[in-house]
């Protein structure tokens, strides 16, 4: 059975990982920016970074959830979840950037 979970377990920590990064990225803004918290507004790139953090939050337990589902049951399901984060990890980038640079 373990063997069975190893990449699920993997992947769980990525996205943990993940999360953790984008965190980090609006601690930065806020820092750039002087925007201290619980403050959520402020200069335009910092909401955009800040709006990109939350989006990715407020969707992790989901994809947490259908993660291990589709894992112990659909077993090939898996694999395609890592590209789960990749769009992830893609759409948190392309959201900061100016609407002009999208």
């Amino acid at each position: 059975m373990r063997n069975e979970i190893d990449l699920l377990a993997a992947v769980t920590v990525l996205g943990v990982l993940e999360q953790a990064y984008f965190t980090l990225q609006v601690i930065y803004a806020r820092r750039k920016f002087k925007i201290s918290p619980p403050e959520t507004a402020g200069h335009p790139e910092f909401e955009r970074i800040f709006r990109a953090q939350v989006n990715c939050s407020e969707y992790f337990p989901i994809f947490i959830s259908l993660l291990w589902v589709a894992g112990i049951f659909f077993h090939q399901g898996t694999a395609a979840l890592w590209l789960y984060l990749y769009t992830r990890f893609r759409y948190f980038h392309g959201y900061a950037l100016a609407v002009q640079g999208r």
